[in-house]
């Protein structure tokens, strides 16, 4: 049976109702809507004759046994007001959030609404810039300590090869071109001379990847890649009697650059040709597979590798774990820059003569 409530004062309704912005509704001690404004009725999307003397739980049944709804039950008895914060509703006309107040007026529940959404979403919006600021400025802390490093190990390592081979001239301009130690000085300016035309061609390379780092991706086969690279590489591959066992089954592709992850896998190619134990066959293991939710790459070898407690050192521009071999020592840098810029990280394990370990996690 409907429970019949009396007509709310026409000054309240006046006053409270028919004037106001944002939805506004009155209910009965039996919490049954006395009347609603034409505010609530736009919002909400029911026709005000099918709002008056319905139970709040008819309209909105997901109020039950909520804090929301003791609280008006609350108010009612005590008298003492109540609000919510950055509630949602859904009607058929919008999506809004907003902030409730309930009140007692007379004998009835008043229930206040004001439409905070573009508030919400202007203070969401700046939160999201300020978030986006924050990485930008990150970003370009990172990239300013990138370039002091860069510049302080360019400028070092120039400054040997330069000084003797300024100390080498002149020692060809106080010697006799005649004598038996002319032609050492000679060879050894030589020698001088192409250590420092390497490693500014080696700075030069490393400029380039820097500055025309690029952001386009698509979807990439490993074992296609890890075919190129195998075939490029095909000589050391067959002289080292290399042993490559690959699993690309549990994450067969990655969205990535091309250039990039190929620079990545050549780079861990190269260098396990280069640094194998010359006792042994070479072992390869290339797996993939997903740790944490991210896309990890696993290279092992068991060539050479080196002492652990230098694993922190192994990623610096012109850093070798070992110089029996030509080399720069740039393509370990050129891979953790290119990971590092795209979000990802790499990690080293290795034990002497027992081989190194590269584990990659990509963004």
């Amino acid at each position: 049976m409907k429970r019949s409530s009396p007509e709310i004062d026409n000054d309240l309704k006046g006053a409270f109702f028919e004037n106001a912005y944002s939805p506004f509704v009155i209910l009965n001690r039996y919490m049954d809507f006395v009347d609603v404004n034409q505010a609530a009725v736009t919002t909400i999307g029911i026709a005000k004759e099918n709002f008056i003397g319905k139970n709040i739980l008819d309209i909105f049944p997901y109020l039950e046994g909520t804090e929301r709804y003791n609280s008006y039950k609350d108010v009612m008895k005590t008298g003492i007001s109540t609000g919510f914060d950055e509630l949602m509703f859904k009607g058929e006309n919008a999506e809004i959030r907003f902030m409730s107040r309930a009140f007692k007026i007379g004998d009835y529940l008043g229930i206040t609404t004001l439409d905070v959404t573009n508030v919400i979403n202007t203070i969401e919006k700046l939160k999201t810039a300020q978030t986006s600021l924050k990485e930008v400025n990150e970003n370009l802390q990172r990239k300013n300590k990138e370039l002091e490093d860069f510049s302080y190990v360019a400028a070092h390592d120039l400054r040997a090869p330069l000084t003797n081979l300024k100390s080498l001239l002149q020692m060809v301009l106080n010697s006799d071109p005649t004598s038996n130690d002319f032609v050492p000085i000679v060879d050894k300016m030589k020698v001088v001379t192409k250590v420092m035309c390497d490693k500014i061609r080696a700075l030069n390379e490393v400029i380039a990847i820097k500055s025309n780092f690029s952001e386009d991706k698509e979807e990439m086969v490993f074992s296609e890649v890890m075919s190129k690279i195998k075939l490029s590489n095909s000589k050391e591959i067959i002289d080292g009697r290399t042993i490559i066992k690959e699993d690309f089954s549990s994450c067969p592709t990655i969205n990535y650059n091309p250039v990039q992850l190929q620079s990545i896998l050549q780079n861990l190619m190269s260098n396990a040709l280069k640094y194998r134990h010359p006792k042994r066959k070479l072992s390869i293991k290339i797996t993939t597979k997903e740790i944490d939710g991210k896309l990890t790459l696993t290279f092992k070898d068991n060539g050479l590798g080196f002492e652990q407690n230098l694993a922190d050192k192994i990623f610096r521009l012109f850093k070798r774990m070992h110089t029996h071999v030509e080399g720069l020592g740039i393509g370990l840098y050129i891979i953790h820059s290119v990971i590092n810029r795209n979000g990802g990280d790499i990690n080293v394990n290795s034990k002497v003569n027992k081989g190194t370990e590269f584990v990659i996690q990509f963004k």
